[in-house]
């Protein structure tokens, strides 16, 4: 069955520098980063891809990257026919990164598993199956250190156990990155779908994995605060804003000029429609916006829950719903709208939020939001409080209104943007894993 689950890709035991034409400035600062006797090797495993691969991206280009271990296969071009269609079926909505094809290795075991069964599983049999393809990645990932040497692991949270215990036994570092906000933080703003028995054990397999690590990882002073608040004071907690492909999300030259004018004032939300990400609220918020006849549009790109539809059968004909899609039609949907809405209950960062503002959107978020750091209140976007559709009402009523002020806030929203580039990110982790690794070696971390 392994064989069936996973093509795997050699991993060298020399790292590959990027080949470009010139010097970036990760590649400046590796430069003074070479005070080590060696070059450090470091695993990156995520068993679907997320933001992984700019972690790894980041360490191959220092000459870090021993090995990158996971779900989404980064080039095509080397597979055999069958396995071709296999990946190309499994994960069509990724890009390909050659560049790391050498040092990666696929285990495509949690992605199969999201294909082929999880989103036609009621959610108390489907979630507990999700998390063990989490252990079955993790216990892959632990063979591969157990067969090779590294010096630190990056391993991403609910997928850790095993990978950092395998590391500790190699006594290499251990680096979770943790995308949500601590789960004690979680359950004050949100009540889990997972039966109580299965709870508790991802919560125990999560506290296993903070006390192994030497360091965490988080997204956002929102997440940071989460941890810092639930775990041992002396427990690193280190913040990298995610970022944003700025050559793909941008707006169109129209709207940049600002010559493009709608007709009808358009909202738009981009993820999971339901309750964790507050899409109940914005239901609620347009019921009451519809009977005070107001007229606007409301996009959606991802999957909803219809059962939150049940009291409110009058909204699903006023939505447009694109359903899950590539981030070619992703662009699309943000530049068909004048304002993106996340009122989350809790997100550890909304990186649709970078992306729409990229795009020129400026957007509406609650304070659960990580990328509330993008928001200038009333100049790029706004923020109310998690949960309060009054007050995301009166916010959705005043862009209505007043939809000439909430286009001009387009420039606004493409600046913050470009704060949270994808090059800063890597400059910020490959900063951050030496920290990581001076803070036992002695060596002056970079500042």
């Amino acid at each position: 069955m392994d064989g069936v689950l996973r093509k795997q890709q050699r991993c060298s035991n020399k790292s590959t520098a990027l080949r470009t034409g010139t010097q970036s400035p990760m590649r400046a600062q590796s430069t003074s980063i070479d005070s080590l006797d060696r070059k450090p090797r470091i695993l990156v495993a995520n068993a679907a891809r997320q933001h992984s691969h700019q972690a790894a991206l980041a360490l191959l280009e220092a000459g870090f990257l021993g090995c990158y271990a996971t779900g989404v296969p980064v080039s095509h071009s080397e597979l055999g026919a069958p396995w071709r269609a296999l990946v190309r079926r499994f994960s069509s909505s990724y890009e390909e990164l050659p560049l790391l094809g050498e040092l990666t290795r696929v285990n495509m075991v949690n992605r199969i598993y999201n294909r082929l069964f999880r989103r036609y599983l009621p959610g108390v049999i489907g979630e507990p199956l999700q998390y063990e393809t989490y252990r079955m990645f993790d216990r892959w990932v632990a063979g591969l250190i157990a067969r090779d040497h590294f010096d630190a692991v990056i391993a991403y949270e609910n997928s850790a156990v095993y990978t950092f215990r395998a590391a500790k036994k190699a006594a290499a570092k251990c680096i979770l990155d943790a995308a949500d906000l601590h789960h004690i933080e979680q359950d004050r703003h949100y009540k889990s779908d997972l039966a109580s028995s299965c709870k508790a054990r991802v919560d125990n397999s999560k506290d296993t994995e903070i006390g192994l690590a030497d360091c965490i990882f988080v997204v956002s002073d929102l997440a940071a605060n989460s941890y810092r608040a639930n775990i041992d004071p002396g427990k690193p907690v280190k913040v990298i804003p995610l970022g944003v492909d700025l050559d793909r999300f941008k707006p169109e030259s129209d709207q940049e000029s600002g010559n493009f004018v709608r007709q009808v004032f358009t909202f738009a939300f981009v993820g999971s429609g339901k309750q964790a990400k507050a899409f109940d609220v914005i239901l609620d918020a347009m019921n009451i916006l519809v009977s005070e006849g107001h007229f606007f549009k409301f996009l959606v790109a991802g999957v909803i829950d219809r059962s939150l539809f049940a009291k409110r059968k009058n909204l699903e004909e006023r939505i447009c719903s694109f359903g899950m899609v590539n981030q070619r039609k992703l662009v699309s949907v943000f530049r068909s709208a004048d304002c993106l809405l996340l009122p989350s209950r809790f997100d550890s960062f909304g990186m649709v939020v970078a992306e729409a503002m990229a795009c020129g959107v400026p957007a509406i978020v609650s304070d659960m939001v990580g990328a509330k750091e993008l928001i200038e209140e009333g100049h790029n976007g706004f923020i109310v409080p998690a949960g309060n559709c009054e007050a995301l009402v009166e916010r959705m009523r005043w862009c209505i209104l007043n939809a000439t002020a909430v286009r001009n806030m387009s420039i606004a929203a493409r600046a913050a943007s470009e704060r949270y580039s994808w090059a800063n990110y890597r400059r910020r982790l490959l900063a951050a894993v030496w920290e990581v690794l001076s803070a036992s070696s002695g060596q002056k971390a970079i500042r």
